[in-house]
Formats: structure tokens, sequence, C-alpha cells
């Protein structure tokens, strides 16, 4: 019996993921509450981002981002839809899956790699 890597099984997506480039960070926003907070980016694709942070969010709840590149000064804002929300050990942060409202063309994507 030949069983896939759990790797391979869990990551089974339709757009490539990779990781930002150093210098990168973002903040979410929930205008339902007007408050933000600090994120970490574990990953970014064409369509999707993939952010951990002490806060958690609601499945299917609407959340701004706002990248930054600290040496280039190049600011993005973009909407998400959270798509799923787990803790994440060690550090017990919420890993949540955002899928971008409007995906991001290839040269947006690029701006972050």
């Amino acid at each position: 019996m030949h069983l896939e890597p759990e790797t391979e099984v869990a990551d089974r997506r339709r757009a490539t993921r990779l990781e930002v480039r150093a210098g990168v960070c973002a903040t979410v926003f929930d205008a339902m509450t007007g408050r933000s907070w600090p994120s970490a980016i574990r990953d970014i694709s064409l369509t999707g981002i993939a952010l951990l942070m002490e806060q958690t969010f609601a499945v299917g709840q609407l959340l701004g981002v706002e990248l930054r590149h600290a040496e280039s000064n190049r600011v993005r804002n973009y909407l998400v839809e959270v798509r799923h929300s787990d803790i994440c050990c060690p550090n017990d942060s919420y890993l949540h899956g955002c899928r971008f409202v409007e995906p991001l063309s290839d040269a947006e994507w690029r701006l972050w790699l």
C-alpha cells in the first residue's frame, strides 16, 4: 500500500505559494471594529495569503491587509476573505488562510517575493 507524504496531501492548492522577501510586513485591519493588528506572513500566492497573528477571525470575515516593504517603502492594501483559521503551535498564534477578493497579477505578486 502506497501512502503520499503528509506534506503532499496537505498542500494541494491551485496557486503556487512562496515566502515573502525579508523586510515585508503586514498589518491586518478589521473595518467592523476599527482595530488593527500586526501579522507575520507565512506565504503568499496570486490568490491568497497565509497570516499568523494572536487575534482570531471568523471564516468568511472580510479584512483589510496592508503589506509594506521597509527598504523600498512600497505599500499596498488588499481586501481578503478568511477561508480558515486554526491555532498554530508552538507559539499559539492563529494561522489564517485568506483569499484575495481580487487576485493579484503576476507582477503584483512578484513585488513581495
